[in-house]
C-alpha cells in the first residue's frame, strides 16, 4: 500500500435528539463524534493530507444514515475511510481508576486496515485508555459497503466515568494520536 493522501472521516450516527442517535451516559456520543472528527480533519489537512466531512446530520432511519455515509465516502477520492464512535456497555457508577478503553473494529486485519488498526489502539492507548486491540466483524454497515478500506474506532466508553474523564480531559490529545497513527502509518509506507 502507498502513503495515505486522502481520508474520508465522519461520526458515526446522526445528532442527539435525532433518529439513529449514538450512545449517551457520561459522554454524548453523537456530540463528540463530531468534535472529534473535526479536530482530525483539521490536523489530516494541517499535515497535507486531503481529508473529507462525511458525516450525516439528516438521517430518517439508521439504514439511512449508513447509507448517507457510504454515500458520501464513495463519491470521495480517497485511500481510506475512518468512522469515529464511542462504546457503551453496562454503566458504571464508580471511578475505579481504570478504563474500559479503546478498540478499532475492521473487516479483516489483512493491508492498510489492520496496520492503521494497531497505530491508532497503540496512539490512544498512549493517553491512558486500555488497548483493547482490532477486532474484526463482517456486521457492520460502513465496513462492508465502502469501496475503500474501512476503519470503525471506537474512542472509549461513553458508560465508564473513567473513560469520560480521560477522554474529555484529552480531546485534542485523542484527534492528535489518530492523525498520529496515519502519519507513522505513511512514514514506513
Amino acid at each position: 500500500m502507498n502513503k495515505i493522501k486522502a481520508v474520508t472521516v465522519h461520526g458515526g450516527h446522526n445528532p442527539q435528539g435525532k433518529i439513529a442517535c449514538g450512545a449517551s451516559d457520561y459522554i454524548d456520543e453523537s456530540r463528540e463524534d463530531r468534535i472529534i472528527t473535526k479536530k482530525v480533519i483539521r490536523l489530516l489537512k494541517k499535515n497535507r493530507i486531503k481529508a473529507y466531512n462525511c458525516t450525516v446530520n439528516n438521517g430518517t432511519s439508521q439504514t439511512d444514515v449508513l447509507r448517507k455515509i457510504c454515500d458520501k465516502c464513495n463519491s470521495k477520492t480517497r485511500d481510506i475511510d475512518i468512522s469515529i464512535h464511542f462504546n457503551s456497555a453496562a454503566h458504571q457508577k464508580v471511578q475505579d481508576g481504570k478504563t474500559t478503553g479503546t478498540e478499532v473494529w475492521v473487516r479483516d486485519t489483512s493491508g492498510i486496515k489492520g496496520d492503521l488498526g494497531k497505530r491508532i489502539c497503540n496512539q490512544l492507548s498512549k493517553i491512558g485508555f486500555r488497548n483493547r486491540g482490532v477486532k474484526t466483524t463482517s456486521g457492520l454497515w460502513v465496513l462492508n459497503k465502502t469501496s475503500k478500506p474501512a476503519l470503525l474506532i471506537e474512542v472509549c466508553f461513553v458508560s465508564d466515568p473513567d473513560d469520560a474523564k480521560l477522554y474529555k480531559a484529552n480531546r485534542d490529545k485523542v484527534a492528535k494520536a489518530i492523525v498520529q497513527a496515519i502519519l507513522n502509518y505513511n512514514k514506513v509506507h
